[in-house]
């Protein structure tokens, strides 16, 4: 019976070669605080429900 390989906790995908990961220098990117979303998005909610009752279409 064959042996198998072990991945040392490594997802199959990784192990077998499907998955490649760039190896470039990572991209610095806009970091936003959770509380920051929250609150555009309730912002922006609360917005478009008042310009809905100003201005019906």
């Amino acid at each position: 019976m064959p042996r198998r390989r072990r991945t040392s906790g490594m997802s199959p995908f990784i192990a077998a070669g499907l998955v490649k990961f760039n190896e470039a220098k990572e991209i610095e990117r806009i970091k936003i605080s959770p509380q920051a979303v929250i609150f555009l998005g309730i912002a922006i909610s609360v917005l478009i429900i008042i310009l809905k009752f100003l201005v019906p279409l």
